[in-house]
């Protein structure tokens, strides 16, 4: 081997890691606390590679942006979807955008890519701001709100409308009771890394099994709405159905649910943590609202887009809280990463909940201070520091349409409404299918 070259595979050491029980490894550790805690613990104490054993699987973790551009970017042919993941997630999201892998996900891909390139972006703007009015229409100066609850419903009635050309308002307290359903189903599993097949009937799968029941009637209808002529635009189904792919109805299942989950989910999250963060810092909201409430018609939404008070508050959101803690990847065959090897058949945890809060990258890491994301700081963060989308070919295709929707809601809300943290204390946050708040967000909305 030529000095200083890097080790193979079969010459590098296995990573560190913290010492364990027989039999449990390291699960009882995970049980005791916020695996989102315990990761971070973990970067400090051992470094950017660290391993752990949980339930029976190899979980290494990793924090340097090198090794997470090296996995998501440089290499990400090598790494799939981790087998685990794709157990415990393949009864919800079937083999959608987010599980597929080679020809059928490039395929798929290929078909989805015109429901969100830019030109269409417009069309979308009218129907979030729409839906966003009647929503702060029924709002009266002075009412607390339930962020979370509310955010989840409007963006699910935005989704639904914007992709699918349907109307789910009477089903939307049902819808998103199911959604919770699920939620909690995914938060026990990544407290536990423990999976029973939905098969088994436990109070904890049938409870799973009608939300996915639930759910699968919701699909059913915006398929019969294309069917019947009910929907009278073009919407992402139609694109799927005449594009040249010969799409079955299972694999339409799988996509709609994805984008219904991924869709409404995490752009109600962001917009959550957003409103506690700027309801937590009066001063920096007072700002941001400054800004917005300047905007004018007719070209709003495209002044929403380019203003750059929003852009960072809503970056910062996002690093603070990313909606998606963590990214999980499995190696096809051997690698090395940071020195170590990285044996095939563990799962890479890429947390982005780690290095977002990394003081490496960002001074102040725990501070919310959109202020820093100046087009320097910006300039000078690899892809593999900053990934709320993730990265490489399998960022995520609707990042625009979120951040759209994300901006839009925001500044709709703050041009009509100051916002008053009502909850006490900080904002802890547990993992499920996305990053949650333990406990609900309650804001005040008082006339501006």
């Amino acid at each position: 081997m030529p000095p200083n070259s890097p080790p193979s595979a079969a010459d590098a050491p296995l990573p560190p890691s913290p010492p364990s029980v027989p039999v449990l490894g390291h699960t009882h550790r995970l049980l005791r606390t916020n695996p989102l805690d315990w990761f971070t613990d973990l970067s400090e104490a051992y470094g950017d590679v660290v391993r752990v054993r949980i339930a029976g699987q190899s979980v290494i973790a990793l924090s340097n942006p090198d090794d997470i551009e090296r996995v998501l970017i440089e290499r990400n042919q090598h790494y799939r979807k981790g087998g685990f993941q794709k157990l415990v997630t393949r009864s919800l999201l079937g083999n959608g955008l987010v599980l597929a892998e080679g020809d059928a996900w490039r395929a798929h891909r290929h078909d989805l890519e015109p429901a969100f390139h830019p030109d269409r972006l417009s069309a979308y703007a009218r129907t979030i701001r729409s839906h966003t009015r009647s929503f702060l229409d029924g709002i009266t100066t002075g009412d607390v709100i339930d962020l979370e609850s509310s955010m989840k419903r409007l963006t699910l009635r935005i989704i639904a409308d914007a992709l699918f050309g349907v109307d789910v308002a009477d089903d939307a307290t049902e819808l998103g009771s199911a959604f919770e359903r699920i939620l909690d189903h995914f938060e026990r599993i990544s407290r536990t890394y423990v999976y029973l097949p939905e098969w088994i009937p436990t109070p904890e799968n049938l409870g799973y099994r009608r939300a996915l029941t639930r759910l699968e009637a919701a699909v059913d209808e915006i398929l019969d709405a294309h069917r019947d002529g009910s929907v009278d635009r073009r919407t992402v189904v139609t694109g799927l159905l005449e594009s040249d792919s010969e799409w079955s109805r299972t694999e339409l299942r799988d996509e709609i649910v994805t984008l219904l989950v991924a869709g409404h989910e995490t752009t109600a999250l962001a917009l959550t943590f957003t409103g506690f963060l700027l309801g937590s810092h009066p001063d920096i909201a007072s700002r941001a609202a400054t800004a917005v409430r300047r905007l004018e018609e007719p070209n709003f939404a495209e002044a929403v887009a380019d203003c750059d008070v929003l852009d960072r508050v809503l970056k910062e959101s996002l690093r603070l809280y990313p909606p998606v803690y963590g990214i999980f990847r499995e190696p096809a065959t051997d690698d090395v990463l940071g020195g170590y090897r990285i044996p095939s058949g563990s799962i890479l945890a890429l947390n982005q909940w780690v290095v977002h809060r990394d003081d490496r990258f960002f001074l102040r890491p725990t501070e919310f201070r959109p202020g820093r994301w100046t087009p320097a700081f910006e300039q000078s963060l690899s892809l593999g520091a900053y990934f709320p989308f993730a990265a490489g070919p399998r960022r995520c295709l609707g990042d625009r349409f979120a951040t759209l929707e994300a901006k839009l809601v925001l500044a709709s809300l703050l041009r009509r409404f100051d916002i008053e943290l009502v909850s006490e204390g900080s904002l802890d946050v547990v993992p499920s299918l996305t990053t949650q708040p333990r406990n609900p967000v309650r804001v005040r909305l008082t006339e501006a």
